[in-house]
């Protein structure tokens, strides 16, 4: 059988709150003396006592434990560059700060409200203390979280509330670069290889290419804005565009996402079509990926590493009821601009 804190308490001679007193560091205020602290420490040495974290995490209504909660689980099919930055950030935060992480991609349906309803009690059943939540902006998790007083910070998406926590980076500005740095190149017939508008990213993307296009005087036909939600989509939608003649196919892709953009230059290829000689290609995150692709990938930057720690540490704060002066932070994008689309790099 498993080492209990009675076991310690006997082999040490004292009460079983003593023990838990040394344990948990408050020997000082508690005025135990170091001759029993020595007894009691190698009282657990000596039989090998783990403390249950469940029910100490119990007894102080906190279990240093935050949940990553994922819309969908595809997010981890195939590669990623964007989730394995996310990833890498906010678990190097967690260690940092103390604390573990928890991942639950749980789907429920958005009109199910039972569903919904088995989230909320699963995610407040005591196993972690807040929630970093990566879902799309019509999802109700967030607003239901927020009613039961559960702390919670969105990533990667902004809130539709005044006062919903979140951390994520100005899409709309993103795309406008990107788009605005084809039209620079002398590009006209720009496709838009866009996101899912349910999702908030992707809905912003796509308006700032829309709003760059028609700065410029430029309409983009409704099929120019072909919707490829991951790099397994369906491309044939944006092929049937480059199959079409010299003068009338898109001579630039502007894509939501390295992932995306770095399949599309698989296609372009298999199109016997030239990167960036006969189209040029951008993508959004700027992964470290970029640089290992043929040719290196143009891309704007989010800093997604820093914006997942930042979304960590502004959760652990909310959590311990800290004061925070910024609770919505909104990072600039930045163009990095690699051989993908022609332009001389600097």
């Amino acid at each position: 059988m498993a080492t209990t804190i009675r076991d310690v308490a006997e082999r040490a001679g004292v009460s079983k709150a003593t023990v838990s007193y040394v344990l948990n560091g408050r020997e000082a205020s508690m005025r135990i003396p170091a001759e029993t602290k020595r007894r009691i420490l190698e009282a657990v040495r000596e039989l090998g006592y783990h403390p249950n974290a469940l029910a100490r995490g119990l007894a102080h209504k906190r279990t240093d434990t935050i949940a990553i909660v994922m819309q969908y689980p595809a997010v981890f099919q195939g590669w990623s560059g964007f989730t394995i930055e996310m990833m890498r950030g906010a678990t190097d935060a967690a260690i940092t700060l103390g604390y573990d992480i928890l991942l639950h991609t749980k789907q429920p349906e958005a009109n199910q409200e039972h569903l919904l309803a088995q989230e909320v009690a699963t995610l407040t059943d005591g196993r972690v203390d807040g929630a970093l939540l990566l879902r799309d902006v019509d999802d109700p998790l967030a607003d239901a979280l927020d009613r039961r007083g559960f702390p919670t910070v969105l990533m990667f998406t902004s809130g539709s509330r005044p006062d919903q926590w979140f951390v994520d980076c100005d899409n709309v500005q993103g795309a406008i670069l990107a788009t605005e740095h084809l039209l620079a190149l002398g590009h006209r017939r720009i496709v838009h290889l866009a996101g899912p508008l349910r999702s908030g990213p992707g809905r912003d993307r796509r308006l700032g290419y829309q709003q760059a296009m028609e700065r410029a005087g430029l309409e983009a036909p409704p099929d120019w804005i072909v919707e490829l939600a991951y790099s397994s989509a369906d491309f044939r939608p944006a092929v049937r565009l480059f199959e079409r003649g010299e003068d009338e196919r898109p001579t630039a892709a502007f894509a939501w996402s390295d992932d995306v953009a770095i399949e599309m230059m698989r296609v372009l290829r298999e199109l016997g079509l030239r990167v960036p000689e006969d189209v040029a290609v951008i993508g959004y995150d700027s992964t470290p990926l970029c640089d290992h692709t043929d040719p290196p990938l143009t891309s704007v930057r989010q800093p997604i590493y820093d914006m997942a720690g930042q979304a960590l540490t502004l959760l652990t704060q909310r959590i311990r009821g800290e004061e925070v002066t910024t609770t919505q932070r909104l990072v600039p994008p930045e163009l990095v601009i690699r051989r993908s689309c022609g332009a001389r790099t600097y």
